[in-house]
This record gives structure tokens, sequence and C-alpha cells, in this order.
């Protein structure tokens, strides 16, 4: 069985078009009509992993590969395969810039539409416009977790093989992101996507 966890801001309907259109998606807490409570991402992946049966394939985008790779780390009999869709070892400090991160929590804080817009058109001039139900407060909490979580120390302790593949023109969690994720995971395989960025490197994917 397959699963996929979406970015942030976005919600399940970025599969469709990809090959995991007909995969099981789970959706982010604070996104849509998500079932989860947490907006930590460690406590996040116990609740992922409480819902998936043994030996799944777990496939992950920015920030949902985030919590895919956490929940194979700390819950190794619950993911046989892990696929990793634009990911990062760090957001903050390795993918982008602290100052940059800082800024753009405090733009979400004053103004969370305007923020969640200006992400959208940072992520690829072909993300399609906000029409997800978000709530400001979790998204925002959700992603204050992600931006700070250093996934080195987990990464050694995933023993599923790991699929990960980034666009070269990714300007969000970048190459860095996903060459420093690549270099600590046990058992992976990178593939660089040409032309790809954050968002349609989903659309570009084949296997």
């Amino acid at each position: 069985m397959i699963f996929t966890l979406h970015g942030w801001s976005f919600s399940s309907s970025v599969w469709e078009g990809t090959p995991f259109s007909s995969a099981n998606h789970l959706e982010l807490p604070g996104h849509g009509e998500s079932p989860f409570l947490s907006t930590d991402l460690p406590e996040l992946s116990a609740e992922v992993a409480s819902l998936l049966p043994n030996g799944v394939t777990l496939v992950g985008w920015s920030l949902g590969a985030s919590v895919a790779l956490l929940t194979a780390a700390l819950y190794p009999q619950k993911v046989a395969r892990l696929v990793l869709l634009a990911p990062t070892v760090k957001f903050s400090g390795v993918s982008q810039p602290e100052v940059v991160v800082k800024r753009f929590l405090k733009r979400l804080r004053r103004n969370f539409s305007e923020g969640v817009s200006f992400f959208r058109e940072f992520c690829s001039e072909e993300a399609p416009p906000v029409g997800e139900k978000l709530n400001p407060e979790r998204a925002v909490r959700l992603l204050e977790s992600f931006c700070g979580l250093d996934l080195t120390r987990y990464a050694s302790k995933v023993k599923a093989p790991c699929f990960i593949a980034v666009g070269d023109e990714d300007r969000v969690t970048c190459l860095e992101g996903a060459y420093g994720l690549f270099r600590v995971l046990p058992k992976a395989t990178l593939r660089v996507l040409p032309g790809a960025d954050h968002y349609t490197l989903l659309r570009r994917l084949s296997f």
C-alpha cells in the first residue's frame, strides 16, 4: 500500500496527475479536514504511524517528506520504502538562511493569506492559487516545527530503502537540502530532475 503526505499550504490535490494519484492521501494538521492533532513533527509522526498498516510505501513532499522520514525512523515496522520529494535535512540554515525564515514566519503572523500566496508563487509559477482550507494558527505552528527540525540524527535510524528526487530549479528546499539528507541516509538513491522546481517536480516524476 502507498500513503502520501503533501507539503505546507497545499493539500492532497497536489498528487493529481502524478504517479501517486491513486495512493492513500493523508492531510497535514491545519490543512483541509486533517484528523491529526499535533503540530510538532515528531509527535505528528506518531499519529501518522498509528494510521498505517505495517510495510507501506510512504511518500512525502517537502514538509511531508520530513514527516515521512520521521515515521520511518521512529516506527520502522510501518515503512518498507520511503519516497522523499524535495526534502531537506534542515530547512532553516541549510535550505534557507535563518534570517529569511524568521522574516517569513513574521510575515505569516502579520498577514497569513498574503504570506501563503507569496509562498505558493515562490514555489512555482505553475502552482495553483490558494484553494485549500487552512487553519492559520495550526498551519504556522506546523511550519515553525519544520523550520527548526534537523533530521540528521533521525536519518541514520532509517532502515527502509529511500528514493529522493529534487528539481534543479527548486528555490524552496533547494538542492542543498536534498543532498544533505542523501548523505546521511543509509540506503538512499538520489535523482535530480533538470528544469523542475519545487512544485513541478511532482508532475515530472516517472518510475
